[in-house]
C-alpha cells in the first residue's frame, strides 16, 4: 500500500527574509492604495496631532529654560544698619555661612552697590548725579542652596538686630514653578485627547483594511500561515501611517521654533531660554518614535481580533 502524502504546510518558515520583507512592503501598499482618501486622512490626523505634541515640548523646554535661569539668579538681600561695623560685618558672614540653606554670602559696600546702580543704569547716568550723598546701604548678599529654602533663610534673618531690612525675588521663582506645572497639566491633557484621536483613526483604517481582507486572513490560517506572518503587513501599514505624521509634524517642528525664538528675542533678556539644537533634535525623535509606536500599537491590536477567529 502506497504511503499517503502529507499536506505540505504553509511555507512561511522556508521563507527568505528578503520575500518576507518584500510581501510585506508590497501588501501594505496596496493596503495604503485601498483605503485612500482615508489613508491621506489617518495621516493628516497623526501630522496634527503630533505637531501639536511637539509645541508643547518647544514650550515645555523653554518654561524649564526660564525657570532655571531665574533660579541661578534667586538670592536674598539682608540689608544692614549704617551703625553696623566690620567686625560685626565678619561674625554676621561667618555665622550665615554656617546656616544648612545657605551657599554662599558675599559682603557689598555701600560703593559697590553704588557702582552697580550705575552699571545697570547705564546712559541714564543724570539721575544720578544730582545725589549728594550715597544713600545705598551696605548689604549682605545671600545666595541659597536652593531657591525653596530662601524662605527659610528670611525667616533667620528677621531674628539679626544687624539687619534693617530684606529683599528676595523666591517669589517669582515659585510662581513660575506653579504656572509651569499647570501648564505641564494641560498640556499632557490636551495631547492625550489628541493622541487618543489619532489612536482610534489608526485603528479604525488597519481594521477596515483587514475586515476587507477576511477571507483571505481565513484562507491563509487554513493552510498553515502564523499569526505574525498575517500581522506584519498590517503593522507596517500602521508604522507608516505614523511615521508619514511625524515627519511631517517635523518639518513644521523646526518653523515653530524659529517663530519662539523670534518671540522671546522680543523680550530682551529672555532670549536665552529658547530651546537649543539638541533639544530640538531630541524633539523630533521623541516625535518619530511615538507615531512609529502608536501605528504599531494601534495595528497590533485592531488587526488581532481577526487572527482569534
Amino acid at each position: 500500500m502506497a504511503k499517503r502524502p502529507r499536506r505540505r504546510p504553509f511555507p512561511v518558515e522556508r521563507t527568505s527574509s528578503f520575500r518576507l520583507s518584500r510581501r510585506m512592503f508590497v501588501e501594505m501598499w496596496l493596503n495604503i492604495r485601498r483605503n485612500g482618501v482615508f489613508s491621506v486622512a489617518c495621516i493628516a490626523v497623526a501630522a496634527i496631532s503630533l505637531l501639536i505634541f511637539g509645541i508643547f515640548l518647544l514650550l515645555d523646554g523653554s518654561l524649564n529654560n526660564l525657570v532655571h535661569s531665574f533660579e541661578e539668579r534667586v538670592g536674598v538681600s539682608a540689608y544692614l544698619k549704617t551703625t553696623v561695623t566690620a567686625s560685626d560685618v565678619a561674625y554676621l558672614q561667618a555665622k550665615i555661612v554656617t546656616w544648612p540653606e545657605v551657599e554662599s554670602v558675599t559682603y557689598v559696600t555701600q560703593e559697590e552697590a553704588m557702582e552697580a546702580l550705575k552699571r545697570d543704569l547705564a546712559g541714564y547716568e543724570e539721575v544720578l548725579s544730582s545725589l549728594v550723598a550715597n544713600p545705598l546701604p551696605a548689604s549682605l548678599e545671600i545666595k541659597p542652596k536652593n531657591p525653596q529654602m530662601a524662605d527659610a533663610i528670611v525667616s533667620q534673618l528677621r531674628m539679626i538686630p544687624e539687619v534693617d531690612d530684606i529683599q528676595y525675588d523666591a517669589q517669582i521663582v515659585s510662581k513660575l514653578i506653579a504656572f509651569a506645572n499647570y501648564f505641564r497639566i494641560l498640556g499632557v491633557i490636551i495631547s492625550l485627547l489628541f493622541v487618543l484621536s489619532t489612536w482610534f483613526l489608526l485603528s479604525s483604517a488597519i481594521r477596515m483594511t483587514a475586515y476587507a481582507r477576511r477571507p483571505e486572513i481565513e484562507i491563509m490560517k487554513l493552510v498553515g500561515a502564523t499569526n505574525g506572518y498575517i500581522r506584519y503587513p498590517f503593522i507596517a501599514e500602521g508604522i507608516f501611517y505614523g511615521l508619514v505624521g511625524a515627519l511631517m509634524a517635523c518639518v513644521f517642528v523646526l518653523p515653530m521654533r524659529s517663530v519662539l525664538m523670534a518671540s522671546l528675542q522680543r523680550l530682551g533678556f529672555l532670549s536665552q531660554v529658547t530651546p537649543d539644537n539638541s533639544y530640538v533634535v531630541w524633539v523630533i525623535i521623541v516625535l518619530m518614535a511615538l507615531g512609529s509606536f502608536l501605528g504599531a500599537v494601534a495595528a497590533n491590536l485592531s488587526v488581532r481580533r481577526f487572527l482569534q477567529e
